[in-house]
């Protein structure tokens, strides 16, 4: 990710590059996964497919790629089976994203208050990994990385974190978004899963639709 995401370095963060860092300017814009203890480094999950299979019964289709951004745009091709004008979106997003997203190191990520309810396994702890802006920063930026925790991150949550920010972007530009994530990680979800290579239409229109997607 640091070859393609450009690294956000400013005085703050050099000088506290140990504090919290708040995210993002909203309450609906963060980006969560879950930290497992290991012998090093925590094991870095996606909040949203462990949910999806452990709560919603969607057992992942996953993509084996070691670079997340194929996983993306493939996640996307799942998408443009249903939906094109979706699909085009979130490929554009995919496009940008270098542009718009920057890494941020040596720093923790203050917790944004939108998840509702979350189910985590035990032990496990949760943690914010990445945060958008409703509205682009005057430097473009758009969405924030957590260093730390992307370095230590496999090419599918990383997957997984990207899309649920896609997911969450365009859920905002709805008039009347959700007032938390738990939808948003359902749509997730259910894109990575199985459920999704064998749905409907009417199907995926009902999990979009759950999510506050409406067109």
């Amino acid at each position: 990710m640091s070859n393609t995401l450009k690294i956000l370095l400013s005085s703050v963060l050099l000088c506290f590059s140990t504090s919290a860092l708040a995210v993002g300017d909203e309450v609906q814009n963060g980006g969560d996964v879950i930290a497992c203890p290991s012998l090093e480094v925590p094991i870095y999950k996606s909040l949203d497919l462990y949910e999806g299979k452990m709560v919603y019964g969607l057992e992942p289709a996953l993509i084996q790629q070691n670079d997340f951004r194929v996983i993306v745009s493939q996640l996307i091709d799942r998408i443009a089976k249903f939906d094109t004008t979706r699909a085009n979106l979130y490929r554009s997003f995919l496009r940008n994203l270098s542009d718009e997203g920057r890494m941020v190191p040596g720093s923790e990520f203050g917790n944004i208050k939108d998840e509702g309810f979350i189910t985590l396994p035990e032990g496990c702890s949760l943690k914010q990994a990445a945060g958008q802006f409703q509205k682009h920063t005057p430097e473009g930026i758009k969405y924030i990385f957590n260093g730390a925790i992307w370095n230590e991150m496999k090419p599918i949550p990383r997957a997984a974190l990207v899309m649920h920010e896609f997911v969450y972007r365009e859920v905002l530009m709805q008039k009347n978004a959700p007032p938390t994530s738990v939808k948003v990680r359902y749509f997730n979800a259910f894109i990575h899963s199985k459920k999704m290579l064998n749905s409907s239409n009417k199907e995926y229109s009902a999990a979009a639709a759950f999510a506050g997607l409406n067109r």
